[in-house]
């Protein structure tokens, strides 16, 4: 069993998912350009607009954050924390961001100044970038302590109160803003914003050194174009309402969305390759891996489902019990590949005559076979063993100590019985063991029903003539 099997790789990023994120890379980078020249061309405020967009983007980070937390706890890797840190730090700066808004909750700010907005606007970018850089330059170790997620959430939430704080009180102390009365940025405060796009810029660069090993990254590399664009539009355009401020909110929807997009597929691979891999561990567990048959376990527990439902509906219920005429020698001589091969063969033959719905061939141990056979009688259950131990001595595998055949044949042992409250299954096992003896006893190469089927003994000789002798 190898060890691959239980281990559920990272994803990785494919060359259609590459081409893709690269062309929505350039069609960003394109509208950017686009809009650029028009950027200044005033809009008309739109009731409610500045509501939504920051509903939208908190609710989206705090999404996308929780998602990246519970990946980083899991996997115990530190930079997954620090991205999820970043995108719930967008998240929660949208708060004081629409507290701060004019034209937001009221006409007015309900907190600051005009210039507060703006302010929070800056340390949300310039944050972002600064947390980005923090992902993109730190090493992603796997030794995430458990009090990092907690102290990560606590301290994103600290920063941001004192940011806040800093965009109200604190705004007399900051740099002017509307230098001009009207821009955001003129003069000396194009800094400001200057700042902003360096640090992003620099954020982006740091991404694109990682080269997209996985979607997270190659995701994230998309969103930081959408976030300089985001900051270079909302300079460029220069006042609330105009067309490079309202291009640049689809820019900050961007570069959340497409790693929250990347996040889910990321999970639904995930949740393909865990099921696939529960379906190989199932198959391993419940069968047999020489023959693929059904195991000793599966067979246990298929038995007592069906002694249950034939025991409710008042039907018959057969077992066949096979065992392999003088395996052991078989072995001996052939050695021990021959004696896999030929197991496998008796188990294709097996599988061959166990075709209606709720048959089963199991391997039950060694050389041994069970047939459990629903709704059978024992006439019919006798038909089918005889049938088996026709097949397998027409293989024809050379067996010169079974004589007198001198190839390879079967001995089934058949019992039936319509369960009731007296009956067990465990009863049927042993009346097909007890046939099975018997009709080693006999002399091997034939089917023999149990006295729990009927009370007087009936053997099937080898081959045809035991088919013709019942």
């Amino acid at each position: 069993m190898e060890e691959s099997i239980f281990l559920i790789e990272e994803a990785t990023v494919g060359r259609r998912e590459f081409h893709l994120a690269v062309a929505l890379g350039a069609l960003l980078i394109a509208v950017g350009l686009g809009v650029t020249p028009f950027a200044g061309k005033m809009f008309p405020n739109l009731p409610g607009y500045m509501v939504a967009f920051a509903s939208f983007m908190l609710v989206i980070n705090v999404l996308l954050a929780a998602l990246l937390f519970v990946k980083g706890s899991i996997e115990q890797r530190d930079n997954t924390i620090r991205l999820a840190a970043a995108y719930l730090f967008v998240g929660l700066i949208f708060i004081p961001l629409l507290l701060t808004f004019p034209g937001g909750l009221d006409n007015r700010p309900l907190f600051g100044t005009t210039a507060s907005s703006i302010w929070v606007w800056t340390f949300w970018h310039a944050g972002f970038g600064i947390a980005i850089m923090r992902y993109a330059w730190s090493p992603a170790k796997i030794d995430m302590q458990p009090a990092s997620l907690g102290k990560s959430i606590l301290g994103v939430g600290a920063l941001v109160i004192f940011l806040g704080f800093v965009a109200t009180a604190g705004v007399d102390w900051l740099p002017t803003l509307y230098a001009d009365g009207q821009t955001f940025f003129s003069g000396n405060s194009l800094l400001i914003p200057s700042i902003a796009l360096a640090t992003n810029l620099i954020a982006l660069y740091g991404v694109l050194r990682l080269r997209g090993r996985t979607p997270e990254q190659l995701w994230l590399a998309v969103g930081m174009v959408a976030a300089c664009l985001d900051v270079w539009l909302t300079a460029y355009g220069g006042e609330r309402y105009s067309l490079g401020w309202y291009v640049a909110k689809f820019a900050s929807v961007s570069t959340s969305l497409f790693v929250l997009l990347s996040q889910f597929h990321g999970l639904t691979v995930l949740y393909r390759n865990v099921a696939e891999a529960n379906r190989v561990l199932s198959n391993m567990a419940n069968k047999d891996g020489l023959t693929g048959l059904a195991n000793r376990r599966s067979f246990d527990h298929l038995l007592g489902q069906e002694w249950q439902r034939t025991q409710r509906a008042r039907q018959p219920l057969a077992l066949l019990m096979l065992d392999v005429d003088h395996f052991k020698k078989y072995n001996d001589m052939y050695g021990h590949q021959a004696g896999d091969e030929c197991l496998r063969l008796i188990a294709r033959e097996l599988h061959r005559a166990t075709q209606r719905p709720g048959d089963v061939a199991a391997r039950y141990g060694g050389e041994e076979f069970v047939v459990v056979l629903p709704n059978t009688d024992e006439e019919g259950a006798h038909e089918v063993a005889r049938r088996i131990v026709d097949a397998v001595q027409t293989l024809s595998l050379a067996h010169l100590h079974n004589v007198p055949a001198l190839v390879v044949t079967v001995s089934v042992g058949v019992s039936c019985v319509v369960p009731n409250s007296a009956a067990t299954s465990e009863a049927l096992i042993s009346s097909a063991d007890f046939a099975l003896y018997r009709a080693k006893e006999a002399g091997r190469n034939r089917a023999c029903l149990g006295v729990f089927a009927h009370d007087a003994e009936r053997d099937a000789g080898p081959g045809v003539v035991g088919a013709e002798a019942a």
